[in-house]
């Protein structure tokens, strides 16, 4: 039996979005027109004809229902899904290339960002002819409205682009739009303008965005965009149905650029209807697939399912990852507060049995917090080093004997002997460390606690069978220094199932070393605002997806003390001291001085050369690896299943069946 819960209708994020920290999932699997040209795009993308054939209807699988379609109010990649679809942005990003293209904006500039303390002016020009799909036109008042009402309702999820214009004001002279800035953001383009546009007759009369409930509006209409299709059906624990406008009224699939590019097609979208299906099994939406029941899967092929699709010659488009999977911890918590113990949780994490056993090789092992294919800002390119190759991307491996088993030894000493992977080359828990590559270093010099391990007292690891020793924080354990043990939260099997056997092996080996943790298992809806909200947690596991490829906007909006929340406001009706916005930065980095990277991100942040900028994009990475306060675990290699009866897929680019779907359905059509 299925277990999809009913025949409805469908979707995912945006190609276009990569404004920011990017899109948040479960487990895994975020200056002028030619300000993007310092990275190089993928290569052998996919042709097709010149003029597809019009109609069709695909379905997909959504392994998890969206919290809400409400743009200003969610991070989760499962409502960027819809909502990408229904909202606009001024800028497109070309994945293929990695050029930021005109779209509802028809052109830009940066003005007056000379000087100590510069207060730049954007200027940009709206397109004409444009309609919201309520059939309202599109104006620059819209615009104006658009940024005026966010500088207002200061949206957590838009704050640190926000944070940058003073005001907002219809320009004189040439230009629309004219944007106050106090500081100057070399990928502007990528942030400040892009940024959702807003319907200013449906939105003025929305007083809390907060409260705003667009997903309730399907049946009178809404809720209203620009974009590409309009939400038709919207049952989050069942069904969901996009349905496109008509290419002629979707004026942005017939922009000229498009016709005299190599890759897309002008006149899209092409399809007539997209639909999601969502499962709260992995098992169940697979069976379906390959019993031709959906058409696709959101995102990627399960990896052990990958040699099956093969055998049966299915199609399968191949990409990379615009994320990862990264585990985090909370850097407000002790001894979490330390560089040394979150390294020494690193080690205990098995690489070999979740990539080569579990995942088949069908991932890749993590390192950085840039996914391989941003090559222009990972730290390799400052040496020339290969890209995952370099001993210093893996310094903290799993120290295992051989027969995957955690060298539980050698990880204690590391810690008792006080050693801290710095940036500096040395041996560490038994493995030689070359030096950074870009010459940064940790934020600390030496450990903050000394550690030390003794008789078993925690009631934890007294249940736990083989359990000899237990972990002293400057004498005292954990559960005495806290009051409990730390906690573990993993999602429910059935939503990442190898993830969940690792969860079992990565506890066992923490308890095992001394640690006193247990596990919790938590919904990923329950869970977001839980880690970005109330900061409510030890160690857990997630996924960026849709991250930016020029590395500012991501680095500013997760790692940034200005996006983190550090617990000293108070909000009205609040008994703790915590801002309950959802802030991306919910590790805390960069609110302590034993750890951060905020002058290299700043300073990444002003710097309108692509070149320098990328070095201080570098130097800001591996002083994150270094300092820990994610442990990235994996890139995912992307296989998107799509059944044969479609063609024009883009290959060979990231995200292909996730962050980049809504510019794979410009271009996909049904065969005849």
């Amino acid at each position: 039996m299925s277990d999809k819960k009913s025949q409805g209708n469908v979707d995912r994020r945006r190609f276009m979005q990569t404004v920011g920290a990017g899109a948040v999932a479960a487990g895994v699997a975020g200056c002028s027109q030619s300000d993007t040209t310092d990275t190089e795009g993928p290569a052998d993308t996919t042709e097709g004809p010149d003029t597809p054939p019009q109609g069709g209807t695909l379905t997909m699988s959504l392994p998890s229902s969206p919290p809400s379609v409400n743009v200003l109010n969610t991070s989760s990649s499962y409502a960027t899904a819809i909502m990408d679809f229904i909202w606009e942005y001024g800028t497109f990003l070309d994945w293929t290339t990695f050029e930021v293209k005109p779209w509802v904006y028809t052109d830009w500039t940066m003005e007056n960002t000379e000087g100590e303390d510069p207060n730049p002016d954007v200027y940009f020009n709206v397109r004409d002819g444009l309609t919201w799909t309520d059939g309202e036109d599109f104006t620059v008042s819209d615009v104006i409205f658009t940024y005026e009402y966010l500088l207002e309702q200061e949206p957590g999820k838009y704050t640190s682009t926000l944070n940058a214009i003073d005001s907002v004001e219809e320009a004189s002279g040439d230009w629309d739009v004219h944007l106050s800035m106090n500081q100057v953001v070399g990928t502007y383009a990528l942030n400040q303008l892009q940024l959702p546009l807003l319907p200013e007759h449906v939105w003025s009369d929305v007083d809390d965005y907060t409260e705003y409930q667009p997903g309730q509006q399907v049946d009178s209409g809404g809720p209203v965009g620009l974009g590409m299709a309009e939400l038709t059906q919207y049952e989050p624990d069942t069904s969901i149905e996009l349905t496109f406008r008509d290419p002629d009224e979707y004026q942005l699939g017939q922009l000229d650029w498009l016709a005299e590019h190599d890759t897309f097609v002008q006149g899209g979208p092409f399809l007539d209807e997209l639909r999601y299906l969502v499962y709260s099994s992995e098992s169940a939406y697979v069976q379906d697939f390959f019993n031709d029941e959906i058409d696709a899967i959101y995102n990627t092929l399960p990896t052990g399912e990958i040699q099956k699709a093969r055998e049966e010659d299915r199609q399968l488009v191949r990409g990379g990852d615009t994320g990862y999977g990264f585990f985090m911890f909370n850097l407000r918590r002790t001894p979490f507060d330390d560089a040394a113990f979150r390294q020494a949780l690193e080690f205990l994490w098995d690489d070999i049995q979740w990539v080569r056993t579990l995942n088949q090789n069908y991932v890749l092992e993590g390192d950085f917090i840039m996914p391989p294919a941003y090559e222009a800002v990972r730290p390799e390119t400052e040496t020339g080093a290969e890209i995952l190759e370099d001993p210093a991307t893996n310094a903290f491996e799993f120290r295992g004997d051989g027969e995957g088993e955690p060298d539980l030894e050698t990880v204690r000493s590391f810690l008792t002997e006080g050693q801290l992977v710095t940036g500096e080359s040395g041996t560490f828990a038994g493995k030689d460390y070359p030096g950074s590559l870009t010459g940064v270093t940790a934020s600390q010099s030496a450990p903050r606690h000394d550690y030390s391990f003794g008789e078993v007292t925690s009631s934890v690891l007294q249940d736990v069978d083989g359990v000899d020793q237990e972990i002293r924080v400057n004498g005292q354990t954990i559960t005495e220094i806290r009051g409990e043990p730390l906690t573990y939260i993993s999602y429910p099997p059935e939503l990442v199932p190898e993830l969940t056997e690792m969860d079992q092996v990565y506890v066992k080996n923490m308890q095992e070393l001394g640690i006193p943790i247990k596990r919790e298992t938590v919904g990923f809806n329950a869970l977001l605002p839980r880690l970005y909200a109330q900061e409510d947690f030890d160690v857990t596991h997630l996924g960026w997806g849709n991250t930016s490829p020029l590395g500012v906007s991501s680095l500013y909006n997760l790692f940034h003390s200005d996006n983190a929340d550090d617990h000293s406001v108070v909000e009205e009706g609040s008994e703790q001291e915590n801002d309950q916005r959802q802030l991306n930065n919910n590790t805390g980095y960069g609110l302590f001085d034993h750890a951060g990277a905020d002058d290299l991100i700043d300073q990444a942040r002003r710097t309108i050369d692509p070149e320098e900028r990328n070095a201080l994009v570098r130097q800001a990475v591996e002083r994150i690896y270094l300092d820990s306060p994610y442990m990235v675990y994996q890139y995912s290699k992307v296989f998107w299943p799509l059944h044969q009866r479609f063609s024009g897929a883009i290959e060979n680019i990231p995200g292909v069946g996730g962050p980049a779907l809504t510019t794979q359905m410009l271009n996909i059509y049904e065969n005849e």
